[in-house]
């Protein structure tokens, strides 16, 4: 969460649905270590719902959280997508307005890409951050014909985009964030504390399109 005065901090646990060990909360002997944290046995919860599931077991079964995580999942796909078919060029601008304060780096920007799949993969992120990246992805030709349109009178618009997410990137490295708790975090800045949610979905759709440039997070 963030409080307004200080840095965001990630409040949320990712809980087994199916006990991680023996004597957990609905644990399962018959699955490998491998199937207990695969994030299709985890559902994202802050800690007090993390020790009400599993103190109360008979209320909160398998099926049951199974069940809520899916339907989580499904209001949250559908709000993405109505969320991001409302950007144009003005929420751009707009989520992007900020970046005059950054300083652009030295080294050039690199629009080679990787395989979104294999990046996910790298930076050890999960379903949640997939479903982000991929609403994003339908964003990214608006987004680069805004760069594009951006460039035409202030050339370093790019380099200053990108030293911008990288600063507060870094700083969470530092700090010792990284994977899914890194990916929310960056998400949270990207959208800067706008209300509006075609602002917040432009925000988001910017850090998408970086990330798939390999500008931020690790290639």
């Amino acid at each position: 969460m963030d409080g307004g005065g200080g840095n965001a901090v990630v409040t949320g646990e990712a809980a087994h649905i199916s006990g991680e060990k023996i004597g957990a909360a609905r644990y399962n002997a018959e699955m490998t270590d491998e199937a207990r944290n695969d994030y299709s046995n985890l559902i994202y919860l802050c800690g007090d719902h993390h020790t009400q599931v599993d103190k109360q077991e008979a209320d909160f079964t398998t099926s049951h959280l199974l069940q809520m995580k899916a339907d989580h999942e499904q209001r949250v796909r559908g709000a993405m997508m109505e969320a991001f078919a409302g950007v144009g060029f003005s929420e751009l601008e707009e989520a992007t307005r900020w970046i005059v304060q950054s300083e652009p780096s030295s080294s050039s920007y690199d629009f080679s890409l990787i395989p979104p799949e294999d990046k996910i993969r790298r930076n050890e992120l999960g379903s949640g951050a997939r479903m982000v990246i991929t609403q994003g992805l339908s964003l990214a030709r608006e987004v680069h014909s805004f760069i594009e349109a951006v460039t035409q009178t202030e050339e370093d618009f790019p380099e200053r985009l990108k030293a911008g997410f990288l600063e507060e990137y870094y700083r969470l490295k530092k700090d010792g964030y990284g994977g899914e708790d890194l990916f929310d975090l960056m998400c949270r800045f990207a959208q800067r504390g706008f209300e509006e949610q075609a602002k917040r979905s432009a925000g988001l759709a910017v850090l998408v399109y970086l990330f798939e440039t390999c500008e931020v997070f690790e290639k």
